[in-house]
């Protein structure tokens, strides 16, 4: 896989759709960009130190189909998973956290 780690405008990221496997998908990091794929207002919350997943802040309530539960937290509708730096700032997942998260979120079988 090429690696784009010398491009902070190029961010690794897998994204979850319900009933779907996750695929990688390259952002520009833009608020834009990730409302367009959570299909709306966006919303993170983290799952393990520096890694968040990007959700729809209303998915719930605008009834958006179940996708994974995460640590007892049902998540609903499209999601993306990103690493953060200890400022904040969206980066990219590493190879292997991306190969991990992947398995995690795989859909059971």
């Amino acid at each position: 896989m090429k690696e784009f780690t010398e491009n902070p405008y190029i961010i690794r990221s897998l994204y979850i759709l319900p009933d779907e496997e996750p695929v990688v998908k390259y952002l520009n990091g833009t608020e834009a960009q990730m409302e367009e794929l959570v299909h709306g207002k966006i919303a993170s919350a983290g799952i393990e130190e520096g890694v968040c997943v990007i959700h729809n802040a209303l998915s719930e309530l605008l009834k958006m189909t179940e996708n994974r539960v995460i640590d007892g937290t049902q998540f609903y509708g499209p999601m993306i998973v990103v690493s953060f730096d200890n400022v904040g700032n969206i980066i990219s997942l590493t190879e292997d956290d991306a190969e991990y998260f992947a398995e995690q979120f795989a859909l059971k079988k």
